[in-house]
């Protein structure tokens, strides 16, 4: 018996479907969640046994032909990028008055759920880093198929048990946008759809939306799970939109609600995603996964390694601060390397260089007589020819100009690019209190594996601090607000 002979249960006033009323093929089982959008329920297939989710589409929508054929995509969309990590949608139906899809049946909890646990039961962060290397695999596959999702938030990312361990399973689809050519039912520009609290600066003022909006909106579910609650908040939708477009997030707590340290590798990830160009913020999901899994386990037991890789790169040659950087060793360990860098510099130094033409014969004879005094070790460990016997006798003079030559390099700098709405306010780096200068202000400082606070204070108004990773460039715009609120007249 095909759906159309089926009975349809009617909803009531509030457009619920009571428990053992019948959906099609389907029997509601109980209402699993509703949104703005519809309804989502727990059935069971009315001859296969089989349970399934339900999303059933609000009534005062179905009326709508373009929300109605939005509201199917999702159906579309998800089986197009066809990826283990997003929810699987097997059907969608439409009647008269009714819509609704098809959809596989998830036993676990979503991220807002665990983010409501208090102390021990919190999620310990090595998970907060397994859940979001997984959303950004399955967003990533989204991407590769030309569809931004535009409404990540912890109530679209479920959480269940897969062989004991957690998957991730990637929900609603429903207000994704489909780049290029094609989409029938793409949004217009100036429109603005998806979450408040979620949408990147360029999402918030209804402009032209990229896969940077994912990674914007994956960098707040990062900062909620750290901090437990969201980098930007206002009493209004223009207020949240003009901090989201002009404020740095609010600074991370030093800890997550269950007591562990945020360490600093992490802010900086987040601080990435939340760059309000999108241009600055990581290129893909693969290039956020891979910033979350390099540095997402103990740094102790990958120290070894990279000292190993370090040590290999200097014997190369490689210029020591670039290479550090690149390996993510922290800055603490750069001068016990410079010293590594030295003593394998120093055999070279102090040997000769090789002669600009080649030896002549007298030199040739000459050169039993001149092994004798030269070092024992200096001469197996050099493959060239040895110099001429009056380079070798100015050797120990030679010797001092010979490591002026090759001073030890420099550490790389980033770049500061601090502005302030009124200009002229002070900048001080709180971690050395060394003043930076006035705003507008372009000041240079030493690259490093950190992330450091500074401070703007401006006469009248309220001090404020931001972060600022010293691995990369850095720039910001921030607005001051009166120190005394101005009186209300009555």
């Amino acid at each position: 018996m095909s759906d159309e002979t089926l009975q349809v249960s009617t909803p009531d006033g509030a457009g619920d479907f009571k428990s053992g009323s019948t959906l099609g093929s389907y029997e509601i089982v109980g209402l699993l969640g509703k949104g703005a959008m519809g309804r989502v329920y727990r059935a069971r297939h009315l001859r296969l046994g089989r349970e399934v989710a339900l999303k059933v589409l609000n009534p005062e929508f179905v009326a709508q032909p373009d929300v109605v054929q939005r509201f199917f995509r999702e159906a579309r969309i998800v089986n197009e990028i066809d990826h283990k990590n997003i929810v699987e949608v097997t059907d969608f139906v439409e009647r008269p008055g009714l819509a609704y899809l098809v959809m596989e049946l998830l036993e676990g909890e979503s991220v807002r759920d665990l983010m409501d646990r208090r102390g021990r039961k919190y999620p310990q962060l090595k998970r907060i880093v397994a859940i979001l290397t997984q959303v950004c695999a399955a967003l990533e596959a989204a991407h590769a198929k030309n569809v931004v999702h535009r409404d990540l938030k912890p109530d679209n990312v479920f959480v269940i048990k897969r062989d004991g361990a957690d998957f991730v399973k990637v929900l609603d689809f429903g207000v994704a946008k489909l780049r290029g050519g094609g989409d029938l039912a793409a949004t217009t520009t100036g429109m603005i759809i998806g979450t408040p609290h979620y949408m990147a600066p360029e999402q918030a003022l209804g402009r032209e939306v990229s896969r940077a909006a994912d990674i914007w909106a994956a960098g707040v579910v990062l900062y909620e799970l750290l901090a437990g609650c969201r980098p930007f908040a206002g009493e209004s939708f223009i207020e949240l939109a003009m901090q989201i477009r002009e404020k740095p997030p609010k600074p991370l707590p030093s800890k997550t609600p269950r007591g562990e340290r945020i360490p600093p590798w992490i802010a900086a990830v987040v601080l990435r995603c939340l760059e309000k160009k999108p241009a600055d913020r990581y290129r893909s999901m693969t290039a956020l996964a891979e910033a979350l899994s390099e540095r997402g386990v103990d740094t102790s037991r990958r120290l070894p390694r990279k000292l190993v890789a370090v040590v290999a790169g200097l014997a190369a040659g490689v210029t020591l601060a670039v290479f550090a950087v690149r390996a993510g060793l922290p800055a603490r360990a750069t001068a016990a390397f410079e010293r590594a860098r030295s003593a394998l510099r120093a055999p070279a130094e102090r040997a000769p260089s090789p002669p600009a033409a080649p030896p002549t014969l007298a030199t040739k004879e000459a050169k039993p007589q001149q092994a004798a005094p030269s070092p024992p070790p200096a001469q197996p460990s050099t493959p060239q020819p040895p110099p001429p016997p009056a380079k070798r006798a100015a050797a120990p003079v030679e010797r001092p100009a010979a490591r002026a030559v090759a001073p030890a390099p420099r550490p790389p700098t980033i770049e500061l690019v601090l502005r302030s709405t009124p200009p002229g306010a002070r900048v001080v780096r709180l971690d050395t209190g060394e003043r930076l200068g006035r705003t507008p202000l372009r000041a240079d400082v030493p690259r490093k594996a950190a992330t450091v606070w500074l401070q703007m204070t401006l006469d009248g108004h309220q001090p404020i601090k931001f972060t600022v990773d010293l691995r990369r460039d850095n720039t910001a715009n921030v607005t001051f607000q009166s120190a005394k609120p101005s009186a209300r007249r009555r």
